[in-house]
């Protein structure tokens, strides 16, 4: 019976695509947004909206490209890479129509960052989720990496 419980776990941990990997959209807790949808956050991160709703700027955090969450993100959500995105910010950077947007390696990293900035928005994996952050959108990808996000506002 134990033997057939570890071939199960082993089973199970093997197989991390049927697993869905939910990635929470957060801002600051004060921040007036309640929900976005997946053409507001590509609009933000293609630099289209550079402001909230209530008119404040918006500072965009990411993490590497090398991050499996990255990876699903900014190739379902925004359509490019985050080199060809990289290029595009530089561009957007240096005739001053944005803000360099932030880097961080973990989502800790993240959190503190969005908690401690209004302007601020950035992407984690759900279960890292904490009550320091406002969760605004939930990104859910299927076995086929098909993404859906809840309902929204517009911005």
């Amino acid at each position: 019976m134990t033997q057939i419980i570890k071939w199960i776990l082993l089973v199970a941990l093997l197989l991390p695509s049927i697993a869905q990997a939910d990635i929470a959209i957060i801002v600051h807790n004060s921040n007036t947004t309640n929900s976005i949808s997946k053409a507001e956050l590509k609009n933000i991160y293609r630099v289209r909206v550079s402001h909230f709703i209530n008119r404040t700027p918006i500072i965009i955090s990411y993490q590497p490209a090398e991050k499996e969450i990255s990876q699903h993100f900014f190739s379902h959500i925004v359509n490019k890479s985050l080199t060809q995105l990289n290029r595009f910010w530089a561009t957007k950077i240096f005739s001053g129509r944005m803000e360099r947007p932030i880097q961080f390696t973990e989502d800790a990293l993240v959190i503190q960052w969005v908690s401690q900035n209004i302007n601020g928005i950035g992407y984690i994996d759900e279960s890292n989720l904490t009550n320091s952050v406002k969760k605004i959108a939930t990104i859910q990808f299927t076995t086929e990496n098909q993404s859906k996000t809840e309902p929204s506002i517009p911005l």
